[in-house]
């Protein structure tokens, strides 16, 4: 099995990848704000590195069989995008515009609040 990372590769996980990281970043802000000391914020903001971990062990107990409606769960999208091109597969531009577009919308109710 040869893995290709090549152009392709990049130019089809950045854009998906780009809406994560905001919201990342977004949510590191709400839990940073809402904290009454350092010390608290710190303990959250470690607890909420563990939320990525989430979709990788959701991925294992599923079965192979992808829905459609798992590239509309932000984290879950990009995991399955990622694990897709990897293997070789191509994704759908429906796939890809769900998983951004989902992704786009939990990012401005995030900063709603934050």
């Amino acid at each position: 099995m040869t893995i290709d990372m090549g152009g392709r590769f990049i130019a089809t996980v950045l854009p998906l990848m780009v809406p994560l990281v905001v919201l990342i970043a977004l949510l590191q802000t709400l839990v940073a704000a809402f904290a009454r000391s350092y010390r608290e914020a710190q303990t959250h903001l470690g607890l909420l590195q563990l939320i990525p971990m989430i979709p990788s062990a959701m991925l294992c107990f599923l079965s192979n069989k992808q829905q459609l409606w798992m590239f509309a769960v932000p984290l879950v999208s990009q995991q399955l995008t990622i694990l897709r091109l990897l293997r070789g597969e191509r994704i759908t531009l429906l796939q890809g515009t769900l998983s951004v577009a989902t992704t786009l919308l939990v990012v401005a109710l995030v900063f709603h609040v934050a």
